[in-house]
C-alpha cells in the first residue's frame, strides 16, 4: 500500500501495512499488533477503526466514517519476533 488512503466518508475501507517492504530484516516476522490509531480523533464524526488484524508479514485494519474533505493521520505499530517496534503512518483523505 502506498502511503495514501482515500475513502467515501460514507463507506468502509481497508489499510494494510506490508512490514516486509522496508521495515522487516532478514529472518524476522511480526510477532504482535500494537494497534491503529488515527489522529486527529474525538470529534463528532471522525473515522474509527472497525476492526484490525495481523499476521506475521502485515497489519490490516477497515476504516469507518471520516468527515468529507479532511485529512488524517492513519498508525500501525507492531512488534516483532526481535523484540523491536515498527510504526508507519499513512495519510487517510475523505472524499468530498
Amino acid at each position: 500500500m502506498s502511503g495514501y488512503l482515500m475513502k467515501a466518508a460514507g463507506a468502509e475501507a481497508e489499510a494494510c501495512i506490508d512490514w516486509r517492504q522496508g521495515y522487516l530484516e532478514p529472518g524476522e516476522y511480526v510477532d504482535a499488533d500494537l494497534g491503529w490509531s488515527i489522529m486527529p480523533a474525538g470529534d463528532l464524526g471522525d473515522p474509527v477503526i472497525a476492526c484490525q488484524s495481523f499476521d506475521d508479514r502485515a497489519s490490516h485494519a477497515r476504516v469507518r466514517s471520516g468527515v468529507p474533505g479532511r485529512f488524517y493521520m492513519l498508525c500501525a505499530r507492531a512488534a516483532t519476533n526481535t523484540g523491536r517496534m515498527l510504526e508507519r503512518a499513512i495519510v487517510l483523505r475523505i472524499a468530498a
